[in-house]
């Protein structure tokens, strides 16, 4: 096994449920990383929420789809939690226009991730919050946020 690769869930039947797989993920700072990464799915995207077993590489993901697309995939794993994120031809080239507003990291995870006929797949882990600002950041070059929010009325 690759060291980098963390583990996963593999047990399919009964899929497990968001407490389970925040206690599965166990470390705190990486379940904080992942509970905030999908108050921010949910919150900024009307994607139906699934647990979804992604098969024997992937193990469990919790899937964000809508009209049969996807707009990230969440795989827990012991201690963080890593992201699918597929750019296609168009977010390619609109990453590439706001590349210099992107770490280095996010940079050699784009770079190094080869680009195949249906797009860029890229696998980007996190152990913490740290990266979480960036990580949004990427997710609204594939799709922007929803326009329309809850106005409260005074």
């Amino acid at each position: 096994m690759v060291s980098h690769i963390h583990e996963r869930i593999f047990n399919q039947d009964p899929l497990p449920d968001i407490k389970e797989i925040r206690k599965f993920i166990k470390l705190r700072k990486a379940v904080k990383a992942f509970d905030s990464l999908l108050v921010f799915l949910d919150e900024n995207y009307n994607f139906e929420q699934e647990i979804y077993f992604g098969g024997q590489e992937s193990g469990v993901m919790v899937r964000y789809r809508k009209n049969g697309k996807t707009l990230v995939s969440v795989v827990p794993e012991k201690n963080a939690f890593s992201v699918v994120l597929i750019y296609g031809k168009k977010e390619v080239i609109t990453f590439n226009a706001q590349r210099e507003s992107f770490s280095p990291h996010f940079i050699s995870i784009f770079d190094e991730t080869p680009q195949l006929h249906d797009g860029k797949w890229m696998l980007i882990t996190l152990t913490d919050e740290t990266l979480l600002p960036e990580l949004e950041k990427m997710i609204m070059i594939k799709k922007s946020v929803k326009k329309e929010k809850r106005l409260t009325l005074i």
